[in-house]
C-alpha cells in the first residue's frame, strides 16, 4: 500500500456524526456519542461498544468486530467498505472509470450543488419523493426517520463539521449528501445521501463523485471514506468505487 498504510481506526465508522445519522426522533444519545437509548423509560438501547452492558431489557450491538456469543438472540454481518480517493481516481482517466466519467460529464451541465438547502422543509419533502419514486422501486431499507430527524435536530448546529451538498436541477431540490469532517487518520465517514432518481439514471453516483471531488479539493491528498456496513446491491454499488478494504462487522442483540 506505498506509504497509504492506516490504523484500526479507519475500520471505526460510528464518530458522533455518523450515529446522529442512525437515530430516530425517538432515541436518547449516550453521552459519550457510542450508542443511544432507543425509548424514553432507557430500557432498550444500541451500543457500538461491546463492553456496554446495563442490564437493560433489550441492547442492540451494531458495528461489532467478532459474533455475538453466548445468549445472543439473534445476529447478522454486514460489509464495510472504505474506499481509497486519490488524484487517479479524481480525474476518471481510463476505462474502469467510463461510467463515473460519463455521468459527471452528463449530470455536470445541469446540476448546481450548493452548500446549504433554501429550507429544511425542502429536505423534508425530497425524502417523501424519494420513499415513492426511489426507496421503495430499488428496494433499499428507507430509513426515512433516520434523515429526518437528522436534519431537524443535529444539522444546522453541526453544520461546521459536516461537509453538506445539496444537489439542484432547474431550481429544485434532487439531492443531498452529508460526510463528517471529522477524521480518523485521514479518514472521512460519510453519514447520509439521498436522490431522486426518477430525474435521471446515476445521479446518486453524480452526487457520490462531487462528494469526493469537493473533499478532495479542500483536502488536498488522497484520503480515504468509510460508507458504513451494507450488502446485496448497496454493497456492490459502494465498490464502484476504489477500494482501501473491506471487513465484515457485526449485528446482534441481547435480551434480558
Amino acid at each position: 500500500m506505498d506509504d497509504f498504510d492506516f490504523p484500526e481506526s479507519v475500520f471505526r465508522y460510528t464518530n458522533r456524526h455518523a450515529v446522529m445519522g442512525m437515530m430516530s426522533s425517538r432515541d436518547i444519545p449516550f453521552e459519550g456519542w457510542d450508542g443511544f437509548y432507543k425509548n424514553k423509560d432507557r430500557t432498550r438501547a444500541t451500543a457500538f461498544c461491546a463492553d456496554f452492558d446495563e442490564g437493560l431489557k433489550e441492547t442492540g450491538y451494531s458495528y461489532m468486530p467478532r459474533k455475538g456469543g453466548k445468549g445472543t438472540a439473534s445476529g447478522y454481518a454486514l460489509t464495510m467498505v472504505v474506499s481509497r480517493i486519490s488524484s487517479d481516481f479524481i480525474v476518471l482517466s481510463g476505462k474502469q472509470y467510463r461510467e463515473i466519467r460519463e455521468t459527471r460529464n452528463k449530470w455536470n451541465r445541469r446540476i448546481e450543488i450548493r452548500s446549504r438547502p433554501d429550507s429544511v422543509d425542502e429536505v423534508m419533502d425530497l425524502i417523501a419523493r424519494w420513499d415513492k419514486v426511489s426507496g421503495t422501486k430499488y428496494g433499499w431499507q428507507l430509513r426515512s426517520g433516520h434523515d429526518r430527524n437528522f436534519f431537524s435536530r443535529y444539522w444546522e448546529a453541526e453544520q461546521g463539521g459536516l461537509q453538506s451538498h445539496f444537489l439542484y436541477l432547474e431550481g429544485a431540490l434532487v439531492g443531498y449528501s452529508i460526510i463528517s469532517k471529522d477524521q480518523d487518520d485521514n479518514c472521512f465517514r460519510y453519514i447520509i445521501r439521498k436522490c431522486d432518481a426518477s430525474v435521471g439514471r446515476n445521479i446518486g453516483l453524480y452526487a457520490d463523485y462531487r462528494a469526493f471531488e469537493t473533499i478532495f479539493a479542500n483536502h488536498g491528498r488522497e484520503f480515504l471514506v468509510n460508507w458504513g456496513a451494507s450488502s446485496g446491491k448497496l454493497l456492490a454499488y459502494k465498490r464502484k468505487f476504489p477500494v482501501f478494504a473491506e471487513r465484515k462487522v457485526y449485528f446482534y442483540k441481547v435480551k434480558r
